[in-house]
């Protein structure tokens, strides 16, 4: 009895810690409550929230599965912890957590659109249009954030027309629904649109003042339109309401990047890896504005830790990023990492776009990969039979493995096709050198 008195004691001066704003304090006394008596869910939920403002997010996902754990049907610590573990892009643990949720209120309208994303995140893409028929069927209806995570799911399997369907649809439901505007912003955006995604996106800042996530993405899309003082107009605007708006600040780097302003970059980037150090592009990004900036070594670290971050990643990425980011890795000189990367791009491009195939073919020559890059050249052959690059890096090749017929033949044919090109020329030098030296090494046997 005394044990149960002095938990209660100290969980009730820890809420009133709580609310004085001595966290630390507050925390010890929860867990001072916790260890006499760890089945109070209430107590391990509200550690939870307490570990979730300090910040630290995954101590805070265990403390709301513990009360989960305690308090099985109680939603708001299943909540908690889907929310956490999506923030932290732990998509398998949220998925996992907001099935759970489906079951224990499949009325509420909030879960089936967070359900829909979490496995279209996963690529699970028919279980994503599942889930909306079933919530289609729980709610007895068809709600317009179900359309929009359901769009968002076609959208990234370029299914452009259905996805449109569902993002009208959505707006006719529901006419003052922004992301609903926003994704067929989105829409027009990826299919070169840019003056009808451009007009969205001001309908939607003039209709939706302050919405932040609005101005950025079309602060970016005036960035591609080289509309340069326009964006960061824009991008000016949002900081002066949220002075630490993560994206925004990126934004203000990408900016600079395209106008060659790289320590201005390097600045802006910095600052988002003080505010986010879980950024997903922003090691990539700083490393490549230390790379312009002669700071190789830091820029090396940087592209490193990025690289392996893309390879632990399950998330998409849309081909152009990517193809920059391999081209930023083999100017790193990481060439192991960018073989990666180009792959990627390659199947994304269905091993059609020869600038990809030839970056490709490059990222394994200087990895090491000779047999891989030959097959990457002579891949690129058969789509173009007179790419000069390949016909040189094969020769090359072959000169390197001292194949000298099989050099000879590719330098020949690359000369056909290109008689004044210098470096197939200088290949030919080569090629004679080694046989003259064969030559030598067969007279001194003699």
């Amino acid at each position: 009895m005394s044990d149960w008195i002095d938990a209660e004691q100290h969980a009730d001066r820890a809420a009133t810690l709580l609310e004085s704003g001595r966290l630390a304090e507050a925390e010890a006394a929860f867990r001072r409550a916790l260890a006499i008596d760890s089945a109070q869910a209430d107590w391990h939920f509200q550690l939870g929230l307490l570990l979730e403002m300090r910040g630290r997010d995954i101590e805070a996902v265990e403390s709301f599965d513990r009360a989960s754990t305690a308090a099985p049907d109680m939603r708001d610590y299943v909540d908690a912890a889907a929310s956490v573990s999506m923030r932290l892009g732990d998509t398998v643990q949220a998925e996992a957590r907001l099935a759970r949720l489906a079951q224990l209120c499949p009325d509420d309208p909030d879960v089936w659109p967070r359900l829909i994303t979490a496995r279209a995140t996963l690529g699970q893409h028919d279980e994503a249009e599942t889930t909306f028929y079933l919530a289609e069927m729980h709610l007895d209806r068809t709600t317009a954030p179900c359309l929009v995570s359901l769009g968002e799911s076609l959208m990234s399997r370029q299914l452009w027309d259905k996805a449109t369907w569902c993002m009208e649809e959505a707006t006719r439901r529901e006419p003052a629904y922004a992301a609903a505007y926003q994704g067929l912003a989105e829409i027009h955006r990826a299919n070169a649109r840019p003056q009808e995604a451009m007009k969205l996106y001001r309908w939607l800042l003039d209709q939706f003042m302050g919405d932040a996530s609005t101005a950025v993405r079309y602060a970016e899309l005036l960035a591609t339109s080289e509309q340069y003082d326009e964006a960061s107009a824009v991008l000016r605007q949002v900081l002066e309401h949220d002075p630490v708006h993560v994206e925004a600040h990126f934004q203000m780097g990408e900016l600079a990047m395209a106008q060659d302003q790289f320590q201005h970059a390097a600045l802006a980037f910095q600052l988002v890896r003080r505010l986010d150090r879980g950024h997903e592009r922003c090691d990539r990004a700083l490393g490549e504005a230390l790379l312009y900036l002669g700071q190789i070594g830091d820029a090396r670290r940087l592209l490193s830790l990025a690289a392996k971050k893309h390879t632990e990643s399950q998330s998409a990425e849309a081909t152009g990023s990517l193809s920059r980011f391999g081209a930023v890795l083999l100017g790193a000189e990481l060439a192991e990492e960018a073989v990666f990367v180009f792959e990627q791009v390659a199947q994304q491009t269905r091993w059609t776009d020869l600038h990809v195939l030839r970056a490709l073919a490059r990222s394994r020559y200087l990895a090491g990969d000779v047999a891989g890059g030959r097959s990457v050249s002579r891949r690129v052959l058969r789509l173009s039979p007179t790419c000069v690059a390949s016909l040189s890096n094969l020769g090359l090749a072959s000169l390197q493995e001292r194949r000298l017929r099989e050099a000879s033949g590719w330098i020949q044919r690359g000369l056909r096709a290109h008689p004044a090109d210098e470096g197939l020329r200088q290949l030919r030098f080569k090629l004679l050198l080694h046989r003259i030296k064969k030559m030598c090494r067969s007279v001194v046997g003699l």
